[in-house]
């Protein structure tokens, strides 16, 4: 069986969606979980594991989420391989500082699975303050807080520079918040007004469609204050637009702006230090693109110096690449 990855299965997520899997990270490790609405597959728990089950034109296939990213982990591996032009069995795998041991223990034995056989694994936001290092002079004795809101987790750590060297003081982290939720908000909104203002409530696959048109606007509301929705591409039968203002979004938003801000005042508490002794704050992940994060990011932290990358999805990505450089090139 071929299994495609990345974001051509996204791209036919609305024809395909009975035999697609994402968000497994989510899943990996753990032994119970709360299903989201959106998910195309169907979760189910046997003797302390969770299974997802699809539905494939090959029949009905069971995996757990260890599996799951054991087949996106070895995709990875053949394109490096390809990229490279030799084999590779060592690898560094970043998970969120959220992580249980259980969790990390999966996401090793995936990596274990997919053929690789020396498996480092590398906290996120100690990979995204490499990558913020490695070409930029940083003071001794700064203190700094890294943010770090990917697709599915939210990772905040507190570190000082000590004579060249990164001290971890704390770190917390929420691993079901991401951008992802950020989505679901848009999901519900418009929902219930294709409900309420043009009579549609039954979607099917469609729903999917709009799962993507719902990615597609919010990435467009960080750079203008108004975009809408093409009812007509949810039901051909139909038309009108449904309108949404960044600020509509944004008081949609705030009970996850809540706990994000309960996530870095609960890493402050920890560090033992006050929001005005932070120096940097360096924000990592897709989510930082959003106004309404950096607007939450200035207002904590009116003093400190704020630092964001042209492409803050890839920095965790690249301070892995580092590190697995330093500590594989000797071999």
């Amino acid at each position: 069986m071929h299994t495609k990855c990345g974001q051509v299965v996204i791209d036919r997520l609305r024809n395909y969606a009975s035999s697609t899997i994402f968000d497994s990270k989510r899943l990996i490790g753990k032994t119970t979980t709360v299903i989201d609405k959106t998910w195309p597959f169907k979760v189910i728990t046997d003797d302390d594991k969770i299974y997802i089950k699809l539905d494939t034109p090959h029949g009905e296939i069971r995996q757990t989420a260890t599996e799951v990213a054991a087949v996106l982990l070895k995709y990875i591996k053949i394109k490096a391989e390809e990229f490279q032009g030799k084999k590779l069995d060592k690898v560094v795998l970043t998970v969120p500082a959220a992580f249980s041991l259980a969790q990390e223990e999966a996401t090793r034995e995936a990596a274990i699975l997919a053929g690789w056989k020396t498996v480092m694994l590398l906290p996120e936001p100690i990979a995204a303050s490499f990558a913020y290092f490695i070409d930029r002079p940083i003071p001794n004795n700064s203190l700094l807080l890294l943010f770090d809101l990917g697709g599915g987790t939210l990772d905040v750590c507190v570190f000082k520079i000590a004579n060249s060297q990164i001290e971890i003081i704390s770190k917390n982290g929420d691993s079901k918040l991401g951008g992802r939720d950020f989505d679901n908000l848009l999901m519900d909104y418009f929902l219930n007004l294709l409900n309420l203002d043009f009579n549609i409530s039954k979607l099917g696959n469609k729903k999917y469609k709009l799962l993507l048109e719902c990615q597609k606007i919010k990435h467009n509301l960080s750079v203008r204050d108004l975009d809408q929705l093409d009812v007509e591409d949810i039901d051909p039968s139909k038309d009108g637009e449904i309108n949404i203002t960044r600020q509509n979004f944004q008081n949609l938003a705030e009970d996850l702006l809540i706990r994000i801000k309960n996530t870095i005042f609960s890493a402050l508490y920890n560090s033992g230090y006050k929001l005005s002794q932070i120096d940097k704050v360096l924000q990592v992940g897709g989510g930082c693109r959003v106004p309404m994060i950096k607007q939450l990011l200035q207002e904590i932290f009116p003093e400190a110096e704020h630092c964001c990358e042209e492409h803050p999805d890839e920095v965790v990505a690249i301070g892995a690449a580092y590190y697995a450089y330093n500590i594989f090139t000797d071999d």
